[in-house]
């Protein structure tokens, strides 16, 4: 459980402490007021990435040479943001290898950004996949580093004029053996989540959501890339691969890219959170924190009961909103509200 939140020259805050030593925390405020940014500031001390930015230099108060972010739980973290280079601490502790930071605060974040995954491009998705795997399983972020690297050098190689086809071949088997490690995990990771999804579309009574992974390759991998050189060659990039991978988002079978209506999306991705966090909480036996960015907008009565009822039962939850009328009342009796 968070206990203290202290933000210096953070988004519009100049040195701001929250007290959170409860298991609902309310952020009430105007728009604008930075109840999002709290959020967010936990979010980056679990993921060492903004929800909201490519960059964390763009999170520091304007005019201001540097932010920090000071996260006290059962474990300390201190994160420090500056144009020069990004400084991470665990108990005090400065980790240079992100891998060995990342997801010992463990989270699980709604917020309107994430309709992305519904209707943004693909890499949105693959994030969602990168991130939330890499939390659990520094295997698979090993690999996706690895992949990465490979692939650069591969996309690299093919700009030149002339070609090696051995040299090319060689870096292409390298790129297929980290592929098949990521694919791996990736397919794993989706039928688990959809065990999950299967439950709660049923306690929740919604429509069936389910996840269909889609691969740019097929079941021979080394054939696929064979099949593609000719086009990798005149294109000079690598055309499939985990870097072009895909997963759809299904409500009762269907793509909900083509259809779903704003609350249906919602509501998918909610759901989508919901199996996240069951999944982080059985893999690592830890309960992660749950962040809640304007959860209940666009929702009818009967989602928010149902909203309701998971939220009751969270270690600890942060939810932000503009209107405290918003929020159904046995939420209310149970929480800390902090007025921004």
């Amino acid at each position: 459980m968070i206990k203290k939140i202290h933000l210096t020259n953070f988004r519009c805050f100049d040195d701001a402490i929250f007290l959170t030593y409860n298991p609902l925390v309310i952020f009430n405020g105007k728009n604008a007021t930075g109840k999002s940014s709290i959020l967010e500031s936990i979010y980056v001390c679990s993921t060492t990435k903004s929800y909201r930015e490519n960059n964390l230099d763009l999170l520091i108060k304007d005019g201001c040479e540097f932010a920090s972010i000071e996260i006290e739980s059962l474990k300390d973290f201190k994160v420090i943001i500056s144009k020069s280079g990004n400084s991470f601490f665990y108990n005090k502790k400065q980790y240079k290898k992100l891998s060995d930071f990342i997801g010992n605060l463990k989270v699980v974040m709604f917020s309107p950004y994430d309709l992305n995954l519904i209707n943004g491009g693909k890499n949105n998705r693959r994030r969602f996949l990168d991130l939330n795997l890499s939390i659990v399983d520094k295997n698979y972020l090993n690999s996706i580093k690895g992949y990465k690297h490979i692939l650069h050098e591969r996309n690299e190689y093919l700009k030149k004029e002339e070609i090696d086809k051995k040299f090319l071949e060689v870096l292409t088997k390298s790129l297929i053996h980290f592929l098949n490690d990521i694919l791996n995990s990736r397919l794993k990771f989706i039928d688990e989540l959809n065990l999950y999804l299967n439950n709660i579309c049923k306690e929740m009574e919604i429509e069936n959501i389910s996840l269909k992974y889609v691969k740019t390759y097929g079941d021979d991998i080394y054939k696929s890339f064979n099949e593609k050189l000719r086009y990798d060659l005149i294109t000079k990039s690598t055309n499939i691969g985990a870097h072009r991978d895909d997963f759809e988002i299904l409500i009762n079978g269907k793509n909900s890219f083509n259809y779903a209506s704003e609350g249906q999306a919602r509501t998918a991705v909610l759901a989508l959170k919901l199996a996240l966090f069951y999944f982080i909480k059985d893999k690592t036996k830890i309960e992660p924190i749950v962040l809640l960015d304007d959860v209940f907008a666009a929702l009818d009565n009967t989602r928010i009961v149902k909203i309701t009822k998971y939220i009751k039962g969270f270690n600890q939850a942060f939810i932000t909103t503009t209107s405290t009328l918003g929020i159904p009342d046995e939420l209310l009796e149970k929480s800390l509200v902090i007025k921004l």
